[in-house]
């Protein structure tokens, strides 16, 4: 029995290290974390040598004394590199196992830890004489796009990121491109959940979204794209939210947004919605983000409560009217790397937004769970807290109400969608 124990912990062992992805040290020094700790990425080469995919992490951001010293007591790790593991197990979009990830396991997978807290915009660089926090985030992103090179980065690159890595996505999309089209490299980016607005917070006593931008820009000496500087030159900091900037990228752009994202309604001061008015206001925010998608090429946006998609395991189950989100972006890069070409058949549609207007009307939403208890959230009781007559929707259905609250998420949506 102890023979069996030792053999199963060894193959287990053997394929968490065959899916880590090894520490490298940038070479420039000056470039450090928040702390003034040294600055890295974590790589693994993959089997298709022209295939690169390059993930910049999310974790939130500071933007003043107050709030950065907070983030410092609360998660030190998001601002230091002095615990970072010599080898990392990589997320789900870096994943080697093809069952994982089906699109790029193959590929050259190199992953950005997030320590800088300037969504990847910061070019403040940290010295002993002002012995302040560095937020140099930009300056990473391009010494390590540097370092690629040398290490033989050619072909085509995927540059993808999730939360402020997505904004950090968004913000370097086209300078990247414009950096590596002099070595033949083509570049597309995939932003996750980073399209964020500057929509006013609903607590009395919240920073405004715009205004903490301001700040955070002045603090990082932020450097967004000059295309979009050039159209807000009096206030530079909206080039921070997504659908302010995205008319000035010029680079292919896939944009992953939940309808109702989490972050965005923590934002504007909605945590734990159980009211009817509380309700009232998730339904508002849902709608200003499907409104801002309307321009977007290039969209896949679930009508979920949630944040961040492409790290998690159960992105592969996320689907919009049927269609999977492995699926869409497949679509989408056969698209933009095949160019003019005849598209294949049954290839799904650019724009993928869902039709349902109610929160986690979708049976492959992550699953909602009430942040005072972790407990799930049954969908029955979710309903009837932003409105729904579960009575009287039982009723037109011929069934018991008490019958209809004891049902599952997956039998009770198909029966409950005529009726919302």
């Amino acid at each position: 029995m102890l023979i069996f124990q030792a053999v199963v912990i060894s193959v287990c062992e053997s394929l968490v290290q065959a899916d880590s992805l090894r520490l490298v040290w940038l070479t420039n020094t000056s470039l450090t974390c928040n702390d003034g700790s040294p600055a890295g990425y974590y790589i693994r080469r993959g089997s298709n040598s022209r295939h690169w995919v390059l993930y910049l992490e999310g974790g939130g951001y500071c933007w003043d004394a107050g709030s950065c010293g907070a983030r410092w007591t609360r998660r030190p790790g998001l601002m230091s590199s002095t615990r970072w593991p010599r080898a990392r197990r990589a997320p789900a979009l870096l994943s080697s196992d093809p069952q994982a990830n089906p699109l790029w396991h193959a590929s050259n997978h190199v992953l950005l830890p997030y320590c800088s807290s300037d969504m990847w915009a910061g070019t403040r660089l940290h010295t002993r004489t002002n012995g302040s926090f560095a937020f140099v985030g930009h300056l990473i992103v391009r010494s390590v796009l540097n370092e690629l090179l040398h290490l033989g980065l050619a072909g085509r690159l995927l540059l993808v990121g999730s939360s402020a890595g997505g904004t950090g996505v968004m913000l370097h999309a086209d300078s990247t491109r414009r950096t590596l089209r002099a070595h033949s490299v083509r570049v597309a980016a995939i932003a996750d959940s980073g399209w964020f607005l500057d929509r006013p917070p609903r607590a009395r006593r919240a920073s405004s979204a715009n205004a903490v931008a301001r700040l955070g820009h002045t603090l990082w000496l932020g450097a967004p794209p000059n295309s979009c500087v050039r159209d807000f030159h009096d206030k530079p900091w909206l080039c921070y939210f997504g659908y302010r900037l995205y008319p000035h990228i010029r680079t292919p752009l896939f944009v992953f947004q939940y309808l109702f994202d989490s972050a965005q309604l923590t934002a504007e001061g909605v945590r734990a919605p159980r009211t009817r008015a509380q309700w009232d206001a998730v339904h508002e925010t849902g709608a200003a983000i499907r409104a801002s998608l309307k321009t977007v090429r290039a969209t896949f946006a679930p009508a979920c409560i949630a944040h961040g998609a492409l790290a998690r395991p159960e992105w592969l189950a996320i689907n919009v009217s049927g269609i999977s989100l492995p699926n869409a972006i497949a679509c989408w890069e056969r698209r933009f790397r095949d160019g003019n070409r005849k598209e294949r058949p049954r290839c799904a549609p650019r724009r993928l937004i869902e039709r349902c207007s109610w929160p986690q009307c979708n049976s492959s939403c992550p699953r909602l769970r009430d942040p005072r208890t972790g407990e799930e959230v049954a969908l029955a009781a979710l309903l009837q807290s932003f409105g729904l007559d579960v009575r009287g929707a039982a009723a037109a259905m011929g069934l018991d109400a008490r019958a209809l609250s004891r049902m599952s998420r997956a039998e009770l949506l198909p029966l409950l969608a005529p009726h919302t």
